[in-house]
Formats: structure tokens, C-alpha cells, sequence
């Protein structure tokens, strides 16, 4: 049998990467590590240069073995970008605890060269906020995890602001995120240290999302005691979960469609813990639709009379979620407190 020869297609030796226009060679760069991204950099002498014009640039510590040669080649970067930055997204994470001048450099970055959304790790010993980036105005969007503040800030263009594991030392007795950030449109607390406050307001005219996590009294969440407030006119969704039930002492929220409630009670002060539980409940008394966790739905069952409780809800559909290998039916009394004496299927979903 005659053996046909193998043409190979000149196409298969064109380099179509290099030949699609810059501006998309960059957007695909920006999704890459700054080291990899910078390593590009010796395919071709067209490429040479491409790196530097990346719209997101990521420095992850995790990309390195050793922390010594990462703060190396954060200083080359930053130093080659200094004059000629085009990203609008910064990402910096570190692990470790990161030392002041590699801070300083990263801060001196993020402020200086206009970025709008900032992302930053700053390690694992929770290192103070500089004012350099406490007053910077072109920020519209800040992921901030593992970082102290000592002072107040004010961020005028700030619409999103996502914290977790942050603490907060200000000497005050009351915090309101609305006297500092009055665009604000969505704020995420994660595990975030409140202890120095009496009065905790969660407030602005603006707000639409709000997410709280691990909140509870002592250990580093809030002093016991303080009172929470929260108030937002516009606010629609409400997200409070693997949390205390803690003192709302104010919850003010017309515009409320959405809440996802994942709460429990304490032992030492369980009576307590049941008052504010149904004051808690009470103040989303005109919210449309709401997941509940199996926790949530124990901890009503476990309130004295509840069945002679008048529903604070008129119009609520309810999805309960619960853990994977556990299937429970909502006691009666709590579907009636739910539902407003009446549940139907349609009023009722179970995951």
C-alpha cells in the first residue's frame, strides 16, 4: 500500500496570539499572575513590553516559594510601572507579616496611580491602614482582609466596600459607616472586630446590599453590650449569617426584598438572646422573600409561646436551607410565626 505523505498546512506555524491587536493580548493578561504575565514578556520583542499595560495586575505571595524573592520582584514591578501604569484594578496579597516598606510601596502604588478597585491581604498580623490610602478619593471599590484601623476615613467615590478580619481601634464609642462613605452601595463584614464600640450603625443613603458574617459578642466580635443599628432606605438585600443574635436595637429598612438569616443563641444568655431574636425578626417585618438555615429555624422553635406570637410578616416567601445529610420539617408554630398563620406551598420552599 502506497503511503500518502503528511502536508502540513503553512497555517499551522502562524502565531495567531501575536497576531491579535494589543489591546486584546493585554485583556487576556490581566487574568494572569504578574509573574506569569511578566514572563511573557520573552516570547517575541512585540511582546517585550506588552505586560505593563495590563488593566489588572495580581501579586500574590502564594506564586513564590520564598517571601525574600516575591518583595524583590514587587519593588521591579512596581518600579517599571511607576511612571506608565494603565491597570484600574490592583491585587496584592501576602502571607506572612508583611514588613513596613514593602506596605509603604504597595500603599505609594495603589494611591498615586488613580486605581478604582483596590484588593488587598495584608497578611496575618493585621498591620494598620496608612492615611495615605484612608484619604485617597479615586477609589470606587475596596476588598480589604487582615488590616487595623486606627483612624476614620473617608472615601467620597466609594461604592463598594468589602472587609474580613478587619479590626477596628478608633477611640470612640459609636461607629457609622454613613458619616465616612456616603456612596456607599454594598458592604460585606467578615469576622470583623468591633470590641471598641458601644453603638455599631450600619446606615447610608445609598446602601442596596449588605453582608454580615461571624458576628457575635466577645471574642473579637463586639463588646458586650453594644447595640447595633441599621438603617437604609434603599437597601434590598440583607445577608446576616453564621452569627449571634446580637441587640438590633434600630432596623429601619422600607425598601428590604431579600433576607438570608443564618443565626443562633448562646447559652449563657439564652433568655436575652430570644427577645432580641424576635425583635430581629420584627424589624423585617415588610420583607418579600427570605432563606433561613436549619440553626434559624431551631432557634425560633426554641422560643417559649412562640405560637402565641402575633406574625410580624404579611407577604413573606420562605426558603429554608438546611446541612446536606439532614432533612427536617419546619415545626408548626414556626410556620404560623412565619407565615402569618397560614403557610402554603408556594409560601414555603425547602431545599
Amino acid at each position: 500500500m502506497r503511503k500518502r505523505s503528511l502536508k502540513v498546512s503553512s497555517s499551522q506555524h502562524v502565531d495567531r496570539l501575536s497576531n491579535l491587536p494589543n489591546h486584546i493580548i493585554q485583556h487576556i493578561l490581566s487574568f494572569l499572575d504578574a509573574k506569569y504575565a511578566v514572563q511573557t514578556s520573552v516570547l517575541a520583542k512585540g511582546w517585550r513590553n506588552l505586560w505593563t499595560s495590563v488593566h489588572v495586575l495580581h501579586l500574590n505571595s502564594n506564586s513564590f516559594r520564598r517571601l525574600g524573592r516575591f518583595k524583590k520582584f514587587v519593588v521591579a514591578v512596581l518600579n517599571k510601572l511607576n511612571h506608565n501604569s494603565t491597570a484600574g484594578t490592583f491585587i496584592f496579597s501576602y502571607r506572612g507579616r508583611i514588613d513596613d516598606y514593602l506596605k509603604k510601596r504597595v500603599i505609594y502604588f495603589a494611591t498615586v496611580h488613580g486605581i478604582d478597585h483596590l484588593v488587598l491581604d495584608m497578611g496575618c498580623k493585621r498591620p494598620p491602614v496608612s492615611q495615605e490610602l484612608l484619604s485617597c478619593q479615586t477609589l470606587k471599590t475596596i476588598k480589604l482582609k487582615n488590616a487595623t484601623f486606627t483612624t476614620s476615613f473617608g472615601f467620597s467615590k466609594l461604592t463598594t466596600l468589602h472587609l474580613k478580619h478587619c479590626l477596628f481601634s478608633l477611640v470612640s464609642n459609636c461607629f457609622d459607616f454613613s458619616d465616612c462613605l456616603p456612596n456607599l452601595s454594598s458592604l460585606s463584614l467578615l469576622g470583623c472586630d468591633f470590641t471598641r464600640f458601644k453603638v455599631l450603625k450600619i446606615s447610608g443613603p445609598q446602601l442596596l446590599n449588605v453582608t454580615i458574617r461571624s458576628m457575635w459578642y466577645s471574642y473579637g466580635g463586639l463588646s458586650k453590650g453594644c447595640k447595633v443599628e441599621i438603617s437604609a432606605p434603599k437597601l434590598t438585600f440583607f445577608s446576616y449569617r453564621e452569627s449571634h443574635v446580637v441587640d438590633f436595637s434600630v432596623i429601619n429598612l422600607p425598601s428590604l426584598q431579600h433576607a438570608d438569616v443564618d443565626v443562633f443563641l448562646s447559652y449563657e444568655e439564652e433568655n436575652k438572646d430570644i427577645q432580641c431574636l424576635l425583635k430581629f425578626f420584627q424589624g423585617l417585618y415588610n420583607v418579600q422573600s427570605a432563606t433561613l438555615s436549619y440553626s434559624t429555624i431551631q432557634a425560633l422553635n426554641g422560643v417559649p409561646g412562640l405560637e402565641l406570637q402575633q406574625s410580624p410578616f404579611s407577604r413573606l416567601s420562605l426558603k429554608l436551607t438546611h446541612p446536606s445529610d439532614c432533612s427536617f420539617p419546619i415545626p408548626v408554630k414556626v410556620a404560623k410565626y412565619l407565615c402569618n398563620g397560614s403557610p402554603t406551598p408556594d409560601t414555603i420552599l425547602v431545599e
